[in-house]
């Protein structure tokens, strides 16, 4: 036995092959839906100038928990809210329902190409001149022809693999936008039909969130009243001024002199 002695083969492939891969994306799209019922009641025939004043000073109050927002002050109850509109002198009663929808799309899309290049792979293979334990040329070259050849198979189905996910990537806009229409539209049609129910069920619940909405409202009422009164007593002299608050009861008393 003496040292050994490679033997190199190298090939070379025309790759013209056909591929074609299936891509599939999936968009799940959610939104909130909201149902609502609203009745609207005027205060300017029932309260006078001095009253709707200080009405409108106490639901300004930073302890008042009415919020100020764009066309007067809200105050949130269970079910729903109410709002004082400044500008029309009334209370707009709403009741609210919230839910929430979801839908999923899916695109899909059928790519394919043809990879076209020339491909090449090496390999080697040892022997020993005196066919040491069976390492001959002629084994040697086959061991070295077959490695070659898995090589290239190697190679080319690489080269596929990648020229179809190059595809895919580019496609993948498209698809997804595909699957996201898909998705938005059917998300549209759920959130019409839901909004139309949950619409409904408030007008079934608009009188239970009323009451609610009113007692809060009389409430600060109850305190505009108290001070309007205490105003109109003290603008005018009076004396001996008192009052009490208690269990949702006020009582105001004064001499007035004429």
């Amino acid at each position: 036995m003496c040292n050994p002695r490679r033997v190199r083969v190298t090939l070379t492939r025309q790759l013209n092959q056909a591929w074609q891969r299936e891509v599939s994306r999936s968009v799940e799209l959610r939104e909130h839906v909201t149902g609502e019922a609203r009745i609207r009641q005027p205060l300017d025939s029932t309260l006078g100038t001095p009253a709707l004043r200080a009405l409108e000073a106490t639901l300004a109050a930073d302890d008042s928990g009415w919020r100020e927002v764009e066309d007067g002050y809200r105050y949130e109850v269970d079910g729903g809210y109410v709002t004082y509109l400044i500008e029309e002198q009334a209370l707009e009663i709403v009741a609210v329902l919230a839910d929430e929808v979801q839908a999923s799309g899916e695109g899909r899309q059928i790519l394919s190409g043809v990879v076209n290049r020339e491909i090449a792979a090496e390999a080697e293979g040892q022997y020993y001149d005196d066919g040491w334990g069976g390492y001959t040329q002629t084994s040697a070259q086959q061991k070295a022809q077959a490695a070659a050849e898995q090589q290239l198979e190697n190679l080319a189905a690489s080269q596929i693999e990648q020229a179809s996910q190059e595809a895919e990537t580019l496609s993948q806009a498209e698809i997804e936008a595909q699957a996201r229409s898909q998705a938005q539209t059917q998300l549209q049609q759920r959130a019409t039909e839901r909004q139309g129910f949950l619409a409904e069920q408030a007008r079934q619940h608009l009188d239970a969130v009323g009451i609610r909405c009113r007692q809060a409202f009389h409430q600060v009422l109850a305190t505009a009243y108290r001070d309007a009164i205490l105003a109109y007593a003290r603008r005018n002299g009076a004396d001996n001024i008192q009052w009490s608050e208690q269990n949702n009861r006020v009582e105001i008393e004064f001499n007035l002199q004429r």
